[in-house]
């Protein structure tokens, strides 16, 4: 299906075309800005992402701050969120060992060290700023040597159409969720009505993306300890788990 297949099919719905009737090239145009707009939503919302992605970056010896985006240190389109963030520890590169960051807020980053500047073999720690168009991670400890590397976790988008003849693809579910929710958006544009069966198979065709999506988090204690406490996961001091 392309995305002209996608906006003629929504404009069924909203009986603005007849059926084999063509979409006028200015209303196709106009359609696809609104396409775009909806999926860059959806994009926004971790209940319609349907995976994560991890990738794999070297670290740099003395380095504590990187930036993440297309062009940037870690050079991979800026994702809405990052999920988690893990230490590759690559002494053994056949057996390389993974260690789980513990994310950090700005409160935490700010106030709970104090010390920025300190090395180590491998950090425990990342505060991303969450800054557009790049996002900027820093590491704590940073880490002394290139030898080891960072696994990031971060939202697969749902891809985007550029022109109208983009071919779309969809993972099981989403082909009824994307085109009666596109009617929805598309009826402003035309002043069109919706009727109680789109608008009912818009809703219950989002929400089973969104249940199929949901993943359960383990639940953390929020209390942070005065002087730390021992990871009992990892065998590490770890200042804020």
């Amino acid at each position: 299906m392309t995305a002209l297949d996608l906006i003629a099919s929504s404009l069924r719905l909203l009986g603005i075309l007849a059926a084999g009737e063509p979409v006028e090239i200015n209303d196709a145009n106009d359609s696809l800005v609104t396409l775009q707009q909806m999926i860059d939503g959806w994009n926004s919302d971790g209940l319609t992402i349907f995976t994560t992605t991890s990738t794999d970056f070297p670290f740099v010896a003395n380095k504590q701050t990187y930036t993440l985006g297309t062009g940037g240190d870690f050079n991979i389109a800026r994702p809405a969120s990052i999920d988690g963030m893990s230490a590759i520890l690559l002494n053994n590169p056949s057996n390389p060992i993974e260690l789980p960051m513990v994310p950090y807020t700005v409160d935490q980053w700010q106030n709970q060290i104090p010390v920025k500047a300190v090395p180590s073999t491998f950090p425990q720690i990342y505060y991303d700023d969450g800054n557009f168009p790049l996002r900027n991670v820093s590491f704590w400890p940073f880490p002394s040597s290139n030898i080891n590397s960072v696994r990031i976790y971060s939202w697969q988008p749902l891809s985007s159409p550029a022109a109208l003849n983009t071919v779309i693809t969809f993972p099981p579910g989403y082909a009824e969720a994307f085109r009666f929710n596109f009617a929805l958006r598309l009826a402003p544009e035309f002043s069109a009505p919706v009727s109680p069966i789109v608008q009912q198979t818009a809703v219950e065709s989002l929400a089973r993306i969104k249940t199929m999506n949901y993943r359960p988090r383990d639940l953390r204690s929020d209390l942070i300890p005065v002087d730390g406490q021992q990871n009992y996961r990892q065998d590490m001091f770890n200042l804020g788990y």
